[in-house]
């Protein structure tokens, strides 16, 4: 393993999910806009939306189970990373909070 990839990975104190699945999210000023969860963490989340937001944006994310068994993840989050993607944008977003 070489330094570099070892430096990388010690970042991650948390594994990360590839869930590409629906999501919305309510932002702090009642905005409401529909995206794509990429990944999930205990701690964060990457997302992918049409628009970009500015860093430090707030709201509550809501991504569905896909079932009645299990209840919609719920969370506040925060914006942290913003990168252009072709035609849409890579948001990374930290997680305040589950409810």
């Amino acid at each position: 393993m070489t330094t570099l990839t070892r430096t990388y990975q010690e970042k991650r104190d948390f594994m990360r999910m590839q869930i590409k699945t629906p999501a919305s999210l309510r932002l702090s000023d009642g905005r409401d806009l529909q995206l794509t969860c990429l990944d999930l963490s205990s701690t964060g989340v990457q997302l992918a939306c049409s628009e970009p937001l500015p860093i430090g944006a707030t709201g509550t994310l809501y991504i569905s189970s896909g079932g009645q068994a299990t209840a919609p993840l719920t969370a506040d989050i925060t914006i942290c990373r913003v990168e252009e993607d072709n035609d849409s944008y890579r948001l990374g977003a930290t997680i305040n909070d589950f409810k």
